[in-house]
């Protein structure tokens, strides 16, 4: 009887794709993003041409010793792509994140704020 050895295929990625609110104000849109179990240190955040990349990894921290009996919470990652339909000040860009919530403020370009014309 000979043995065979199985190669063990990686498994794809899984993205899931956050929960999200955005506003705006003549000066700054604001980027509410649910990412639970994601800690400060496991967000990302690019600007790459005219898209915001944003992601995020949450793991579970188990004992060595644990066994499931039940698991509903998901292990994995986040990825939000949104485009940027108007130029942002990316030097301006602020990030916060409490409680699994990222809050961003994308401050927006000079050239497109809403300007009061004076009558001479």
């Amino acid at each position: 009887m000979t043995q065979e050895l199985q190669t063990v295929q990686p498994t794809a990625h899984t993205w899931r794709r956050p929960r999200y609110d955005v506003s705006e104000t003549d000066d700054t849109f604001s980027i509410q993003v649910v990412m639970p179990g994601v800690s400060r240190e496991a967000v990302d955040i690019s600007i790459e041409a005219e898209t915001l990349n944003i992601t995020g990894t949450r793991t579970n921290r188990t004992p060595e010793d644990w066994r499931p009996l039940r698991r509903e919470l998901p292990e994995g990652d986040y990825r939000l792509n949104l485009r940027l339909n108007v130029p942002v000040d990316a030097s301006k860009i602020a990030a916060h994140v409490d409680a699994g919530v990222l809050d961003l403020s994308l401050p927006k370009a000079e050239e497109i704020k809403p300007r009061k014309i004076k009558i001479h």
